[in-house]
């Protein structure tokens, strides 16, 4: 399988300290990817990065890597995510810098990289409206799925709606009190046939599979330590175990036990 992540790579920057680290949402998935799907399926991400600092972190950890990378250089500043951790672990973006990727435009070449996947995934927020919209005009062959990333802050159904048509599964990230908008995206997974996974943090996961439900408890840790990119490595989780045919069940639960693993250390 062909499974082509397109979006974010770049720097979480944590705050007081300072400490810089690889992150970004398209990276994390990528790298739990590798890990997560069969040795003979191809991971590769298309992206972009600036000519600062933070584009030399980036390609030393991608180089580490067994990943294909397509990833533009753009002089400006590499995508970097603010963050500070809370009591608990609960992590807190403070604030985001889209950087070069607000400006990023697809070449040729890696619009056919896009066409030719298998398994398409990639983020949508508010920064990157523009570049998702594009990617979607992209026609391909296999399964889309997309994470909504802003979902929590931002509900944008407006946007969910009108590309529902080109995604086959969709992830968000809500609290239990978001029970409103669960329904609601509940009741468009029955309407459109669809496979929207909503996770829950530590109260689980719930998977509406068209108009069946199915949920599945997280895994307990000993200690939170810091709960950044857990919702991308249990999507990477999930899609490795459900695009080789597994069930969701399995799936959510495989999904779980990564993001426990992600959420017990410092860094994505």
């Amino acid at each position: 399988m062909k499974v082509v992540c397109v979006g974010d790579c770049g720097v979480d920057h944590y705050l007081p300290s300072g400490e810089r680290r690889f992150g970004g949402i398209t990276a994390n998935f990528a790298r739990h990817a590798r890990n997560e799907f069969r040795a003979d399926d191809e991971i590769q991400i298309v992206s972009c990065i600036g000519d600062d600092d933070g584009a030399n972190l980036v390609r030393a950890a991608l180089a580490a890597t067994d990943i294909d990378c397509h990833i533009s250089t753009i002089p400006g500043t590499t995508p970097t995510q603010y963050i500070e951790i809370e009591a608990g672990g609960e992590r807190n973006f403070v604030r985001y810098d889209a950087g070069v990727l607000s400006s990023f435009e697809f070449s040729q070449e890696q619009r056919d990289i896009i066409a030719g996947s298998g398994l398409l995934v990639a983020p949508v927020y508010l920064q990157i409206v523009d570049l998702f919209s594009e990617l979607l005009s992209i026609e391909t062959s296999g399964l889309t799925a997309i994470d909504f990333a802003d979902f929590l802050q931002h509900p944008d159904f407006a946007l969910l709606e009108h590309s529902i048509d080109k995604v086959d599964i969709g992830f968000f990230g809500l609290t239990v009190d978001d029970a409103a908008t669960a329904e609601r995206i509940a009741s468009l997974a029955a309407r459109h046939d669809k496979l929207f996974v909503i996770t829950l943090g530590a109260n689980g996961s719930r998977a509406f599979h068209g108009a069946r439900e199915v949920q599945c408890d997280s895994v307990p840790v000993r200690e939170v330590v810091d709960t950044t990119g857990a919702g991308d490595a249990f999507a990477a989780g999930f899609l490795s175990r459900y695009c080789h045919g597994a069930d969701v069940e399995t799936s959510l639960r495989h999904g779980a036990q990564l993001a426990a693993t992600v959420v017990a250390k410092l860094g994505s």
